[in-house]
């Protein structure tokens, strides 16, 4: 899947979901590397970080081709009128100064700064405006928005996740460069349904992403361990198909030695050979006979007699 994406596969709403733990930043810029190389309009609007921050690692090529708009700088509009990127009104940032060209690349950094200042209910109707516009405005077809998974309740994440076509929720130990890095890419296919595929992938010195396909099992997940780096929310699935909201403490699958130690002992209700027939080699023959009490009298009438009519 990432190599679909990467290829420019992906349209609508792309998540890119990370945490304190494992940033996803570095992603996102791979991304708009792949766009630029495949001659697509990228505008980027920036909220959490500055141009030089959210540049470094790019290529010259890319930057030259990269249009913005800086919602960072000046958060509170102080300096002057500029209420789209604060009044979260999408259309007016691709009202005009766009180059005519090919496809249009729209991405956010973050999607959270808007979440954490906007009503949600708001912002949701926003982005479904702009992603559902009519063919000939300018409407983006692939909207990137970065979303720190972390900083939100359960509940909005998963209403994000509905909107969404693509989700890539990020994983695993702290990232270093060139380091292997784990996501979970939940997609919506056009049919229905959900799909959600785990996949490894590295970060080359360029800026660019090279998939490493599903990853290889170690050996403590085969033996039914925990891994030396438990999984941070989101990035493997668990035993439902969702993401735990904590990492686990506890596993639900077996080892080797567990299941021979599990399969060497015999059930209770299971009684073996040699308890069998020890337990029926008894002297003589037990018989059980109802005796009545001495006291009690006999009465010949049908204790029911009055039931009769």
């Amino acid at each position: 899947m990432l190599e679909a994406l990467v290829a420019g596969g992906a349209e609508g709403l792309v998540l890119v979901r990370d945490n304190a733990a494992c940033e996803g930043r570095s992603l996102l810029r791979a991304f708009v590397t792949a766009a630029v190389q495949r001659a697509e309009r990228v505008l980027v609007v920036l909220f959490d970080v500055p141009r030089e921050q959210f540049e470094a690692g790019l290529s010259p090529s890319v930057k030259e081709q990269l249009l913005y708009r800086d919602g960072f700088t000046d958060p509170l509009g102080w300096s002057g009128p500029d209420p789209d990127l604060r009044a979260g009104d999408f259309g007016g940032l691709l009202a005009g100064g766009l180059p005519p060209g090919g496809p249009l690349t729209l991405v956010l950094d973050s999607l959270s700064w808007l979440l954490l200042r906007l009503p949600p209910p708001r912002l949701c109707q926003a982005l479904g405006a702009l992603l559902g516009g009519a063919p000939g405005s300018a409407r983006p077809s692939c909207l990137l928005a970065l979303l720190h998974g972390d900083l939100h309740p359960p509940g909005l994440l998963q209403a994000l996740g509905a909107l969404a076509t693509t989700q890539l929720i990020l994983g695993g130990a702290p990232p270093s460069p060139g380091t292997l890095r784990l996501a979970s890419v939940l997609s919506r296919p056009r049919r229905g349904g959900v799909r959600q595929k785990d996949e490894s992938f590295t970060l080359l010195p360029d800026g660019s992403l090279r998939s490493l396909g599903v990853p290889t099992p170690t050996p403590e997940e085969e033996d039914g361990r925990p891994p030396p780096a438990a999984r941070t929310p989101g990035s493997p699935r668990d035993s439902g198909g969702r993401a735990p909201s904590h990492p686990l403490t506890f596993r639900l699958q077996l080892s080797a030695a567990e299941r021979a130690a599990r399969a060497a002992v015999p059930p209770p209700y299971q009684l073996s050979p040699p308890k069998r027939s020890t337990l029926l080699r008894t002297p003589g023959t037990i018989v059980c006979a109802l005796e009545p009490p001495e006291d009690e009298d006999e009465d010949p009438e049908d204790p029911d007699y009055d039931l009769d009519v």
